[in-house]
């Protein structure tokens, strides 16, 4: 008997083991990452399962405020999975989503892989979007090479990556940017690193601001306050002119006065993606949305500075 409890015992001790080990890796729930894009606040929570194709994935979501209480006002944007030390993302489609018919790039994406050393190369596929490939440069595939691996002084692995794109016959070309990724958390460069690309006129900045798990802050570098969420209730908008943006009759509209114009719209994705951008010469302008659907984010800038900033909703 005493043989058969120590067995069990043993065997428990290990099960735990390995759960702990796994949960270093990347967060399963709990967790919420503040993103700073272009230095206002994105919130993304992560809480909930799903399963999609036979995997099991944890659900994402852009939240309204800083807390996992998921309402009508939160969007799922779609679901990490982890196997082997390796993390992918899959975005959120809804099911009449127009998807590039590319099958060589499928619809999940290798985030990271917390099981290389120093040296290593990890390959990326893209996460397909109907209007550009962040990563798509001719024929091309993108990687990341480890150059360095550090400990920090909470004993998690700092991974000090460069990033590559790769063409057919095998040259590399470097992206003129480098990433650090710690394990448990993503990256610093925002979590969807791959959109933070080459930082160029008009493309949106990523910085990670702070992760929290649970009740315990992981992380914090928020350049804007000594906390982790400079915005304590909600996400809020910048509005420097008077301008409306409005969704109606299949089609973004704007309604303001002529000193506001002319002015550039950015329309971005829930995740950063930036969909389109156009100069706006009077508010007698429409702008055609086909077949987008859910939550959007746009910037209107005058003279290369954000003025106003908000959310809207395409049905």
């Amino acid at each position: 008997m005493k043989v058969k409890l120590y067995c069990i015992t043993i065997f428990l001790l290990l099960g735990i083991c390995i759960d702990v080990h796994s949960q270093t890796v990347f967060p399963t729930s709990d967790a919420i990452w503040n993103i700073s894009i272009n230095g206002k606040e994105h919130y993304y929570g992560l809480t909930g399962d799903t399963i999609i194709d036979s995997k099991s994935y944890n659900k994402l979501y852009l939240l309204n405020d800083t807390t996992l209480s998921i309402d009508l006002n939160d969007v799922y944007v779609g679901g990490f999975r982890q196997e082997e030390k390796k993390v992918w993302f899959r975005p959120y489609f809804p099911d009449d989503y127009y998807i590039y018919d590319f099958p060589q790039y499928p619809k999940e994406t290798l985030l990271y892989d917390f099981s290389k050393n120093k040296g290593d190369t990890i390959w990326h596929n893209i996460i397909p979007n109907e209007y550009l490939f962040y990563w798509q440069i001719g024929d091309s595939i993108s990687a990341s090479i480890i150059t360095s691996i550090d400990i920090d002084e909470q004993d998690r692995k700092i991974y000090n990556t460069t990033q590559y794109v790769v063409f057919r016959d095998g040259d590399f070309a470097q992206l003129g940017r480098t990433d650090i990724w710690i394990e448990g958390i993503g990256s610093t460069q925002g979590l969807f690193w791959f959109l933070s690309q080459i930082t160029l006129s008009g493309y949106p900045e990523f910085h990670l601001s702070c992760f929290k798990q649970g009740n315990k802050v992981k992380y914090v570098k928020n350049v804007k306050c000594n906390s982790c969420f400079c915005w304590s209730s909600d996400i809020q908008e910048k509005n420097s002119i008077p301008l409306e943006v409005i969704y109606e009759n299949n089609c973004i509209r704007f309604k303001g006065e002529s000193s506001v114009f002319p002015c550039e719209l950015k329309l971005f994705s829930p995740i950063g993606q930036l969909i389109f951008e156009k100069r706006l010469q009077s508010n007698e302008e429409k702008i055609p949305i086909n077949q987008l659907q859910g939550m959007y984010l746009y910037h209107v800038q005058k003279k290369k500075e954000v003025v106003k900033t908000g959310k809207i909703i395409i049905k």
